[in-house]
């Protein structure tokens, strides 16, 4: 399985590093697409207290170097299913976003319902890659085992030190009574 997880990376990530990169280079693709919603995320921006450089453009811009970056991590095995899911969270919006089925008529919806449905074959997978353990427990999984551990390791020292408090009570009440009867001895 690792041979094909090591040959599958890459090829999944691909197609998103691409349009990353080309995202990243030419934000106006994503723009045009509907510039008034673009138009309303800028005058958003300018009245909010964001940096004065920020706008729609650079946003999608960094969405862009984002993805291409997370393709890279994936496509490298680092940090897989986090980069998966980022890889999910930025394109999955942009690609759906991008295609104007609507407007067309004939072959050329045919053509673009065929990528939407490649688009859509591209977002399961990276969704499978997502929760794809490669043989790893699950963050959850781990993070409840530390638990339990901790838990057990706690449970453990205080019934040490539950035992050495008995003993050193013991050990005081055996002095109190040594004291006691030396006391005793002193006075009588």
């Amino acid at each position: 399985m690792a041979l094909v997880r090591r040959i599958a990376r890459p090829l999944l990530a691909a197609p998103f590093i691409f349009e990353g990169v080309r995202t990243a280079l030419h934000p106006e693709r994503e723009i045009d697409v509907y510039p008034q919603a673009f138009d309303a995320v800028d005058s958003a921006i300018s009245n909010s207290p964001a940096p004065g450089f920020l706008d729609a453009r650079t946003v999608v811009r960094a969405t862009g170097a984002i993805a291409a970056g997370a393709g890279i991590l994936y496509a490298t095995n680092r940090y897989p299913r986090t980069a998966a899911a980022a890889l999910l969270l930025t394109t999955s919006v942009g690609w759906a976003g991008r295609k104007k089925v609507w407007e067309l008529r004939g072959e050329e919806l045919t053509h673009e319902v065929q990528s939407i449905l490649t688009d859509a074959g591209l977002l399961g997978g990276v969704l499978l890659a997502v929760v794809d353990h490669d043989g790893r427990p699950s963050l959850g999984y781990r993070a409840n085992s530390f638990i339990e551990r901790s838990q057990k390791k706690a449970a453990a020292k205080q019934r040490e030190l539950e035992k050495k408090a008995g003993k050193l009570e013991k050990k005081a009440k055996g002095a109190v009574h040594t004291a006691q009867k030396q006391l005793s001895v002193q006075q009588g």
